[in-house]
């Protein structure tokens, strides 16, 4: 269903929440408190979210240290808060694996 040679695929057995469709394999874990869309649902959101004029995502400027590996961060699409733990592109996603 998704062409994602890279990333470790998960296999369900779940409807679309939209269509009905049967969904047999997933990019992610499901957590079974939020709706799974087929790809063809997913993609016509995307699309109908980019046409709300809203532009690119603003990103912001710091100078932060991973929390876990040290390696340097200079952008970020959020604020961060101070006090809370930034991570890196990599040690966060290691951390949701």
């Amino acid at each position: 269903m998704y062409n994602n040679d890279d990333k470790k695929m998960f296999d369900v057995d779940l409807e679309c929440a939209k269509c009905s469709t049967k969904i047999t394999q997933l990019p992610f874990q499901p957590s079974g408190d939020r709706p799974v869309y087929c790809q063809d649902c997913n993609r016509a959101y995307r699309e109908s979210r980019s046409n709300d004029n809203r532009g690119p995502r603003q990103m912001f400027d710091v100078n932060i240290d991973c929390a876990q590996c040290g390696t340097k961060i200079t952008q970020l699409p959020f604020q961060p808060t101070a006090g809370k733990p930034i991570y890196c592109r990599e040690c966060l996603q290691s951390r949701r694996d």
